[in-house]
Protein backbone atom coordinates (compact mmCIF):
# COMPACT_ATOMS: atom_id res chain seq x y z
CA UNK A 1 0.00 0.00 0.00
CA UNK A 2 2.82 2.38 0.93
CA UNK A 3 4.53 1.54 -2.35
CA UNK A 4 1.36 2.39 -4.29
CA UNK A 5 1.03 5.66 -2.40
CA UNK A 6 4.69 6.56 -3.10
CA UNK A 7 4.26 5.64 -6.79
CA UNK A 8 1.11 7.80 -7.00
CA UNK A 9 2.83 10.80 -5.39
CA UNK A 10 5.87 10.42 -7.65
CA UNK A 11 3.65 10.28 -10.77
CA UNK A 12 1.70 13.34 -9.63
CA UNK A 13 4.92 15.28 -9.02
CA UNK A 14 6.20 14.44 -12.50
CA UNK A 15 2.94 15.66 -14.05
CA UNK A 16 3.09 18.93 -12.06
CA UNK A 17 6.70 19.58 -13.11
CA UNK A 18 5.86 18.76 -16.72
CA UNK A 19 2.94 21.22 -16.63
CA UNK A 20 5.15 23.99 -15.24
CA UNK A 21 7.72 23.29 -17.94
CA UNK A 22 5.06 23.58 -20.65
CA UNK A 23 3.85 26.89 -19.19
CA UNK A 24 7.41 28.17 -19.15
CA UNK A 25 7.87 27.20 -22.81
CA UNK A 26 4.57 28.85 -23.71
CA UNK A 27 5.53 32.02 -21.83
CA UNK A 28 8.90 32.12 -23.56
CA UNK A 29 7.25 31.66 -26.95
CA UNK A 30 4.73 34.41 -26.15
CA UNK A 31 7.53 36.77 -25.11
CA UNK A 32 9.48 35.92 -28.27
CA UNK A 33 6.43 36.60 -30.45
CA UNK A 34 5.84 39.90 -28.64
CA UNK A 35 9.47 40.97 -29.14
CA UNK A 36 9.32 40.05 -32.84
CA UNK A 37 6.10 42.06 -33.22
CA UNK A 38 7.66 45.06 -31.48
CA UNK A 39 10.72 44.76 -33.71
CA UNK A 40 8.50 44.67 -36.80
CA UNK A 41 6.63 47.73 -35.52
CA UNK A 42 9.93 49.62 -35.09
CA UNK A 43 11.03 48.64 -38.60
CA UNK A 44 7.67 49.66 -40.02
CA UNK A 45 7.86 53.00 -38.21
CA UNK A 46 11.34 53.58 -39.65
CA UNK A 47 10.09 52.76 -43.15
CA UNK A 48 7.13 55.11 -42.68
CA UNK A 49 9.43 57.90 -41.49
CA UNK A 50 11.65 57.41 -44.56
CA UNK A 51 8.61 57.53 -46.82
CA UNK A 52 7.40 60.63 -45.00
CA UNK A 53 10.76 62.35 -45.55
CA UNK A 54 10.63 61.49 -49.26
CA UNK A 55 7.08 62.78 -49.53
CA UNK A 56 8.18 66.10 -48.04
CA UNK A 57 10.68 66.50 -50.86
CA UNK A 58 8.08 67.02 -53.56
CA UNK A 59 9.12 68.47 -56.88
CA UNK A 60 7.38 71.79 -57.51
CA UNK A 61 5.95 72.95 -60.80
CA UNK A 62 5.92 76.37 -62.47
CA UNK A 63 3.35 78.52 -60.66
CA UNK A 64 3.72 76.72 -57.31
CA UNK A 65 5.20 78.24 -54.16
CA UNK A 66 7.72 76.32 -52.07
CA UNK A 67 8.48 77.08 -48.43
CA UNK A 68 12.20 76.45 -47.94
CA UNK A 69 14.45 76.38 -44.90
CA UNK A 70 18.01 77.62 -45.39
CA UNK A 71 20.27 74.66 -44.71
CA UNK A 72 23.20 76.90 -43.73
CA UNK A 73 21.46 79.80 -41.96
CA UNK A 74 18.28 78.07 -40.72
CA UNK A 75 15.71 80.70 -41.72
CA UNK A 76 12.56 80.16 -43.83
CA UNK A 77 11.80 81.77 -47.17
CA UNK A 78 9.45 81.19 -50.07
CA UNK A 79 10.16 80.83 -53.77
CA UNK A 80 7.68 80.85 -56.62
CA UNK A 81 8.75 80.14 -60.20
CA UNK A 82 6.32 82.29 -62.18
CA UNK A 83 7.42 81.30 -65.68
CA UNK A 84 10.17 79.59 -67.65
CA UNK A 85 11.28 80.02 -71.26
CA UNK A 86 14.19 79.64 -73.67
CA UNK A 87 14.96 82.72 -75.78
CA UNK A 88 17.12 83.45 -78.81
CA UNK A 89 15.99 87.03 -79.34
CA UNK A 90 15.89 90.07 -77.05
CA UNK A 91 13.23 89.98 -74.37
CA UNK A 92 12.74 91.93 -71.12
CA UNK A 93 16.07 93.68 -71.62
CA UNK A 94 17.94 90.41 -72.13
CA UNK A 95 19.71 90.47 -75.50
CA UNK A 96 21.48 87.22 -76.45
CA UNK A 97 23.55 88.94 -79.14
CA UNK A 98 24.96 91.47 -76.68
CA UNK A 99 25.66 88.81 -74.06
CA UNK A 100 27.46 86.52 -76.49
CA UNK A 101 28.99 89.25 -78.64
CA UNK A 102 27.39 87.79 -81.74
CA UNK A 103 24.95 85.22 -83.00
CA UNK A 104 24.05 82.19 -80.94
CA UNK A 105 25.07 78.78 -82.14
CA UNK A 106 22.30 76.68 -83.74
CA UNK A 107 19.98 75.19 -81.12
CA UNK A 108 21.57 77.37 -78.42
CA UNK A 109 19.39 79.49 -76.14
CA UNK A 110 19.29 81.50 -72.94
CA UNK A 111 17.08 80.04 -70.20
CA UNK A 112 15.01 82.52 -68.20
CA UNK A 113 13.22 81.60 -64.98
CA UNK A 114 11.11 84.41 -63.55
CA UNK A 115 11.01 83.93 -59.78
CA UNK A 116 9.58 85.60 -56.70
CA UNK A 117 11.50 85.35 -53.44
CA UNK A 118 9.68 86.22 -50.20
CA UNK A 119 11.18 86.67 -46.75
CA UNK A 120 8.88 84.85 -44.32
CA UNK A 121 11.42 84.88 -41.48
CA UNK A 122 11.70 87.43 -38.66
CA UNK A 123 15.10 88.67 -39.79
CA UNK A 124 16.33 90.62 -42.84
CA UNK A 125 18.79 89.07 -45.28
CA UNK A 126 20.40 89.76 -48.64
CA UNK A 127 19.17 87.04 -51.03
CA UNK A 128 22.31 86.96 -53.18
CA UNK A 129 24.43 86.33 -50.07
CA UNK A 130 22.17 83.82 -48.29
CA UNK A 131 20.27 82.06 -51.09
CA UNK A 132 21.55 80.32 -54.20
CA UNK A 133 19.73 78.69 -57.07
CA UNK A 134 21.40 75.91 -59.04
CA UNK A 135 20.14 75.41 -62.59
CA UNK A 136 20.28 71.83 -63.84
CA UNK A 137 19.77 70.41 -67.30
CA UNK A 138 19.23 66.66 -67.40
CA UNK A 139 20.70 66.33 -63.91
CA UNK A 140 23.91 68.25 -64.67
CA UNK A 141 24.76 71.75 -63.45
CA UNK A 142 24.61 74.46 -66.09
CA UNK A 143 26.89 77.38 -66.73
CA UNK A 144 26.73 80.36 -64.35
CA UNK A 145 23.85 82.80 -64.41
CA UNK A 146 23.85 86.38 -65.64
CA UNK A 147 23.61 88.40 -62.43
CA UNK A 148 22.91 91.78 -64.00
CA UNK A 149 19.21 91.07 -64.64
CA UNK A 150 18.06 90.51 -61.06
CA UNK A 151 19.95 93.17 -59.11
CA UNK A 152 17.28 93.34 -56.37
CA UNK A 153 18.88 90.18 -54.97
CA UNK A 154 21.82 92.33 -53.86
CA UNK A 155 19.65 94.45 -51.56
CA UNK A 156 18.39 93.71 -48.06
CA UNK A 157 15.04 91.92 -48.01
CA UNK A 158 13.08 92.68 -44.83
CA UNK A 159 10.59 90.32 -43.14
CA UNK A 160 7.36 90.14 -45.14
CA UNK A 161 8.89 91.69 -48.27
CA UNK A 162 9.29 89.98 -51.65
CA UNK A 163 11.14 90.59 -54.89
CA UNK A 164 10.55 89.33 -58.43
CA UNK A 165 13.07 89.08 -61.25
CA UNK A 166 14.65 86.98 -63.99
CA UNK A 167 17.31 84.36 -63.41
CA UNK A 168 19.07 84.01 -66.76
CA UNK A 169 21.34 81.10 -67.67
CA UNK A 170 23.31 80.61 -70.86
CA UNK A 171 24.43 77.64 -72.94
CA UNK A 172 21.01 75.98 -72.94
CA UNK A 173 19.97 73.72 -75.78
CA UNK A 174 16.53 73.15 -77.25
CA UNK A 175 17.29 69.42 -77.33
CA UNK A 176 17.51 69.20 -73.54
CA UNK A 177 14.55 67.31 -72.15
CA UNK A 178 14.82 68.13 -68.48
CA UNK A 179 15.44 71.43 -66.69
CA UNK A 180 15.34 72.02 -62.94
CA UNK A 181 15.86 74.99 -60.65
CA UNK A 182 17.20 73.76 -57.30
CA UNK A 183 17.44 75.67 -54.02
CA UNK A 184 19.60 74.42 -51.11
CA UNK A 185 21.41 72.18 -53.59
CA UNK A 186 22.58 68.83 -52.13
CA UNK A 187 21.33 69.78 -48.66
CA UNK A 188 18.66 67.87 -46.71
CA UNK A 189 16.46 70.94 -47.36
CA UNK A 190 17.00 70.65 -51.14
CA UNK A 191 13.96 71.93 -53.05
CA UNK A 192 13.43 71.36 -56.77
CA UNK A 193 11.31 73.07 -59.40
CA UNK A 194 10.69 71.11 -62.59
CA UNK A 195 10.89 73.38 -65.65
CA UNK A 196 9.38 71.86 -68.81
CA UNK A 197 11.12 72.57 -72.09
CA UNK A 198 8.84 75.08 -73.91
CA UNK A 199 9.89 73.70 -77.29
CA UNK A 200 8.75 70.14 -76.49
Amino acid sequence: MKRLLILFLATSLVLVISGCSDNSVNENKTNQDTNETQSEDVNNNSDNESKSENEKKKIYQVGETAKIISGLYDFPYEVTVNSFELIRKEKDGINPKELYGGELEPEESIAIANVTIKNISDMPFIPNEKISAQFLMEGKASQNSFDQFFTERNEELKPGEEITGNLAYFKMYDSNEDFQLVYEFKDKQETKFLLPNPSK
